[in-house]
């Protein structure tokens, strides 16, 4: 990590005991700030239990844990869990509430004026693709499961929270579903450059969405890493395995940039687009930059913005495209 990266989450040797048994013996994780930090391992292997110490749904049995340099025992309770959005696998929106009236929780209880929370509602809801026109007004039982768990994602987003927590927030919809709100938090977090941390046990989920992966397995962190980190340099055996099913052998290497940049998987830059490289290249004839560690601007003809592209961005962009048919049936 740089030295001038900012720190979002320090966990220094945490553990948590439940009823006698150990879940986390000796946790030591840094997640930085403004990237997709994801928990990946099989069930019971500790994630959600490290997830909701973050925001002291649970509390360590040992250790510190700070939220941006402080300690999360130092903050009143409401006060860090208003700073951190919270989307869970199941919504839980109130049934009785508007689409509307559940994604102002927060922002009332914040004290937010009526018209900027409107402005917010209206802007979050278009962002996601769910016109307020036609979505403000409507309850629950009136959305599919994955318009829900789009306000969901608006509901936590809200009061403009520092952090987001999400916990396995697409594992109970259809691969179609999962896969464009897969995509969606990628194309929010170019906008909005928020710290997420985010539980899954789909490794190919964790390869699309993460900048960094922490894989843990039996309340022990194996390794982090970058996507091209963990699959290209497995730490042990077990992450070798773990991530075996989501082996990247389908690349097409005469893709041109313009549809790696289609698929909206890289964030823009302000950095000037890199000489002689443009939309029309082909994976191919960067492949060899990307794999020397250089970062590339490429100019978007169609869009006119800049994006950033490393090789993490183009494993991204494999996951996402090539590998979407393999991915659609892990759960």
């Amino acid at each position: 990590m740089v030295e001038n990266e900012r720190i979002a989450v320090q966990f220094n040797h945490v553990q948590k005991e439940f009823a006698d048994q150990m879940v986390l013996t000796d946790l030591n994780l840094t997640i930085p700030a403004d990237e997709i930090f994801v928990l990946v391992g099989p069930s019971g292997s500790g994630k959600t239990t490290t997830l909701k110490m973050i925001n002291r749904l649970e509390d360590p049995s040992a250790g510190e844990i700070t939220y941006f340099g402080r300690p999360v025992a130092d903050y009143p309770l409401q006060e860090l869990r208003w700073s951190i959005g919270y989307v869970l696998q199941h919504i839980a929106l109130f049934p009785n509430m508007t689409v509307a009236e559940n994604i102002a929780v927060i922002p009332e209880m914040k004290k937010m004026t009526k018209t900027k929370i409107q402005s917010r509602t209206t802007e979050l809801l278009a962002a996601v693709d769910l016109p307020a026109a036609e979505y403000a007004q409507r309850y629950p039982h009136e959305l599919s499961g994955g318009e829900a768990q789009r306000v969901g994602i608006v509901r936590a987003l809200a009061a403009d929270p520092g952090m987001i927590l999400m916990d396995e927030p697409f594992s109970a919809l259809d691969p179609l579903s999962r896969k464009q709100l897969q995509e969606l938090i990628l194309r929010l977090q170019a906008k909005l450059h928020k710290t997420i941390v985010f539980v899954t046990h789909d490794m190919h989920e964790a390869l699309k969405v993460g900048d960094r992966i922490a894989v843990m397995h039996n309340g022990v962190i194996h390794q982090v890493g970058t996507p091209a980190d963990i699959q290209q340099h497995p730490a042990t055996s077990f992450i070798a395995d773990f991530f075996a099913g989501a082996e990247v052998g389908h690349v097409v290497w005469a893709d041109t940039l313009t549809q790696v940049l289609a698929s909206g998987v890289l964030p823009q830059t302000t950095q000037a687009p890199t000489t002689q490289i443009t939309a029309h290249t082909s994976v191919a004839a960067i492949s060899p930059r990307l794999g020397n560690g250089e970062t590339l601007a490429v100019k978007n003809s169609l869009d006119g913005h800049t994006y950033q592209l490393d090789a993490a961005g183009l494993l991204k962009y494999i996951v996402a495209v090539h590998t979407s048919s393999d991915s659609e049936g892990v759960h």
